[in-house]
C-alpha cells in the first residue's frame, strides 16, 4: 500500500507520522512545493506553537457538529501523549498547550527527525499540478517534471493564509477541476479594516471589552488586547471576532468596544486620559466617542498574507458520512485547513490539523 500526501505542513507530516506509525509496511511520500517540511509551524503562536487546547471545544468552530466528534476522539490528550513519544514534553498554560521549550523549532525539528527515523519519502520543491485516477484503481499524481503512482491520495495542503509559507490556495484549483464545491475563501484570524479612519491611533494598544454586533444582534464579546492598525484593528480579540464576522453574512457588522470596562458609570472627556493612551483619549474625544462604547463599523478583512488561518475550503458535502474520504472520488481524503473548518485562536486549528490527520491514519 502506497499513501501520497500533498503538503508537507503539519496535518501532512503527522498524518505521515500516524501512518507509518501504525503501519509500518505502508510506503508514504509526502509531495512539498516548499524547500522543507513544516515551513508554517515556525511562525505559530509567535514562535511557541501553542499546538493544542485543553479546553471547552464548544462554538470553537464552524461545522462544529463535524469537528467535534473527531476531536472528542482524537484529542489533546492523543496528540501531547504522541509528542511526549517522540521527544517533545509538552505544558499547558490555562488550557493552551505548548512545547515544554516554548518553541515551534523543537515541534518541526523532532517531527522532521522522527520522519526520518521511519523512512518517510519525502518530495521537496515538488508542486502538484493535477492527479488522475486509473483504470486499475491507482491515483496518478502529476508534477511539473514526473508523476508518481500511489493506492490512497491525501490532500492536506492548507488554505490561502500566509502564502509566503507555503499555503496558496493552488490546491483549490485542481480540485475545482475535478468538480469538488468549495466555499468562498476569506481571510480569518486576522486583522480587520473599518469604514473609521484609524490612521492616527495607528499602533497604540488597549485592553478593552470588544463586541461584534450584526445589526441589533451580539454574536460575539471577548476581553482582551486590541492593537489600532492604519486602517482598522488588531490583536488576538480582533483575530477571534473576525472568527465569528466569517460565519455570518458580513452586512451591517459593527464593533462595540469598551476601553474602560473596570471603570463604571459615565467617564467625562476631560477623564479618557486616565483611562487609555493619551493619543487613543485624543482620538476618542475628537470624534466625540463614549469610551465605554466606542463604535466601528465593519469593512473588510485584510488580506490573505497576514491572516493565520483560512475560513473556507472544501465543503463538507463532499465526503463520505463520518468520513474524510471523497465521495465522488474513491481513495482520495482531505484533511486540515482545506476542508471548510477554522477555530479561534488558542490552539484550534492547528489541534484540528493534528485531530484530522489522526482520525484518517486509524481508518486508512
Amino acid at each position: 500500500m502506497k499513501i501520497g500526501i500533498v503538503g508537507g505542513g503539519i496535518s501532512g507530516t503527522y498524518l505521515a507520522l500516524q501512518i507509518k506509525e501504525l503501519h509500518s509496511n505502508y510506503d508514504v511520500v509526502i509531495f512539498e512545493h516548499n524547500d522543507k517540511l513544516n515551513k508554517k509551524i515556525y511562525a505559530t503562536g509567535n514562535g511557541k506553537c501553542n499546538f493544542a487546547n485543553a479546553g471547552s471545544l464548544l462554538d470553537k468552530y464552524n461545522n462544529e457538529e463535524f469537528v467535534l466528534p473527531i476531536l472528542n476522539k482524537y484529542g489533546y490528550k492523543e496528540i501531547a501523549n504522541y509528542f511526549d513519544s517522540i521527544g517533545i514534553p509538552n505544558i499547558l498554560e490555562g488550557n493552551n498547550a505548548y512545547p515544554m521549550s516554548k518553541s515551534a523549532v523543537t515541534v518541526g525539528m523532532m517531527m522532521e527527525n522522527r520522519v526520518k527515523e521511519l523512512g518517510i519519502e519525502v518530495k521537496l520543491s515538488y508542486k502538484v499540478i493535477d492527479y488522475k485516477l486509473n483504470q486499475n484503481k491507482t491515483i496518478t499524481v502529476i508534477s511539473e517534471n514526473e508523476e508518481t503512482n500511489v493506492d490512497k491520495l491525501v490532500f492536506a495542503s492548507g488554505g490561502k493564509s500566509s502564502s509566503q509559507l507555503g499555503s496558496d490556495g493552488s490546491c483549490f484549483d485542481i480540485l475545482t477541476k475535478h468538480n469538488y464545491k468549495i466555499s468562498d475563501l476569506s481571510p480569518v484570524l486576522c486583522p480587520m479594516k473599518t469604514k473609521e479612519n484609524t490612521k492616527l491611533v495607528d499602533g497604540v494598544r488597549s485592553d478593552v471589552v470588544l463586541s461584534v454586533y450584526r445589526k441589533d444582534k451580539l454574536i460575539h464579546q471577548e476581553a482582551g488586547e486590541l492593537l489600532f492598525k492604519d486602517k482598522g484593528i488588531s490583536g488576538i480579540v480582533t483575530f477571534n471576532a473576525s472568527h465569528y464576522v466569517n460565519k455570518t453574512n458580513k452586512q451591517n457588522i459593527t464593533f462595540h468596544i469598551d476601553f474602560a470596562n473596570l471603570a463604571k458609570g459615565k467617564i467625562e472627556y476631560k477623564d479618557y486620559v486616565k483611562y487609555v493612551n493619551p493619543k487613543l483619549a485624543n482620538y476618542l474625544v475628537n470624534n466625540k466617542q463614549d469610551i465605554h462604547n466606542v463604535i466601528f463599523a465593519f469593512k473588510d478583512f485584510y488580506d490573505f498574507s497576514v491572516a493565520h488561518v483560512t475560513h473556507g475550503g472544501v465543503e463538507l458535502s463532499e465526503l463520505k458520512a463520518n468520513s474524510l474520504e471523497s465521495n465522488k472520488e474513491n481513495n482520495v481524503y482531505f484533511i486540515g485547513e482545506i476542508l471548510n473548518i477554522d477555530g479561534i485562536c488558542g490552539g484550534f486549528n492547528m489541534m484540528w490539523a493534528f485531530s484530522s490527520a489522526y482520525k484518517l491514519a486509524n481508518e486508512l
